[in-house]
């Protein structure tokens, strides 16, 4: 049997305080049914971007975490960043 490579989205985390969506995947390599090899990489989705949400598959997330006070806050943030 051939070797597999696949990429797994295996931990989804709310962070911070304007809940970032921090999004762990696996990408492994499979031999036989065994993973031989695997590597992770992650990425974030800030506040209030929907299209990239929905890229990685974690907008009902984000529909519940993103409130618009929470929303708010984070452009707030932006606009005026404590120095």
């Amino acid at each position: 049997m051939g070797l597999i490579k696949q990429r797994l989205q295996d931990q989804i985390e709310i962070v911070g305080e304007f809940k970032h969506i921090q999004i762990r995947y696996s990408d492994q390599i499979i031999e036989d049914g065994q993973v031989i090899s695997s590597s992770y990489h992650r990425d974030t989705v800030s506040c209030g971007d929907d299209a990239k949400a929905i890229e990685h598959n974690v907008k009902a997330l984000a529909d519940i975490y993103w409130t618009d006070e929470i929303k708010e806050a984070y452009q707030a943030s932006l606009e005026n960043p404590i120095v």
